[in-house]
């Protein structure tokens, strides 16, 4: 997880009003967050979800529907999970022949 110089753990364990010991395993990998300390861990940096899953190197923007298939496969799996939160978000189910 990319910190801000700003910010230390103690402090944005504070400001996304989470244990220190929470935060610290998301840290190290010992855990994953769920979907509500993700949502409060991107509150507490000011930053979109999109923004936290960004990496540093971009890539082109998709102009048609049918180009994010041809996307490398840990995009195609961020763009899933984001989807997923959103969906969730706002109480829509994913149809059945989804998933």
């Amino acid at each position: 997880m990319f910190l801000p110089c700003f910010c230390s753990t103690n402090k944005l364990a504070q400001l996304a009003g989470i244990g220190q010991a929470t935060l610290r395993d998301i840290e190290i990998g010992k855990k994953n967050p769920n979907v509500t300390t993700l949502e409060k861990i991107c509150q507490a940096l000011d930053i979109s979800l999109g923004e936290f899953f960004t990496e540093a190197k971009p890539i082109s923007v998709i102009h048609e529907e049918n180009e994010r298939y041809n996307l490398p496969d840990e995009v195609k799996k961020e763009i899933a999970l984001i989807e997923e939160f959103v969906l969730y978000k706002h109480g829509i189910k994913r149809p059945k022949d989804r998933k």
